[in-house]
């Protein structure tokens, strides 16, 4: 999602801003095909990080969650409501505080990223083995077999 809300935050909302007010409401009503695809991988998000901290639980696993946790409040608490707005009356100054706003979502999925990579860093690089013997890539941790792939 990070990388979504990058390209939602330096392309897509700012060119909000060459749409006339006039204009703004029905092309914002089209617009809300996006939603398809950000609330299913937000909800992807939130089962994944939900099993993560569940089944793997940690500080790290728990910062997850709760940056997860933020971003939805800020989704449920600004860009939702703006965008509901200029669905209906658009000004340029609801476009610039859904584009202000959404920094913080923008922020915080990065930062959920930097998380993730430390997580993932953590998991991997001390257990890529590859065993002769059974010609096999296994990567382990702590006991907790992620993969295994035979030829």
């Amino acid at each position: 999602m990070a990388g979504i809300c990058w390209f939602v935050q330096v392309v897509h909302y700012p060119l909000f801003l060459q749409i006339s007010d006039g204009d703004f409401p029905a092309y914002e009503k089209k617009n809300y095909r996006t939603a398809y695809l950000t609330v299913t991988l937000m909800v992807i998000e939130l089962l994944s990080g939900s099993f993560l901290l569940f089944w793997m639980s940690g500080t790290l696993f728990f910062y997850n969650m709760l940056l997860l946790f933020v971003i939805e409040i800020s989704t449920i608490l600004f860009q939702i409501p703006i965008q509901i707005g200029l669905s209906r009356k658009s000004s340029s100054a609801q476009k610039l505080r859904l584009i202000q706003t959404n920094w913080i979502r923008t922020i915080l999925w990065t930062l959920r990223s930097m998380i993730l990579l430390k997580i993932t860093y953590d998991l991997l690089p001390n257990s890529a083995v590859f065993k002769s013997d059974t010609k096999s890539i296994m990567f382990l941790h702590s006991n907790f077999n992620l993969c295994s792939v035979y030829f």
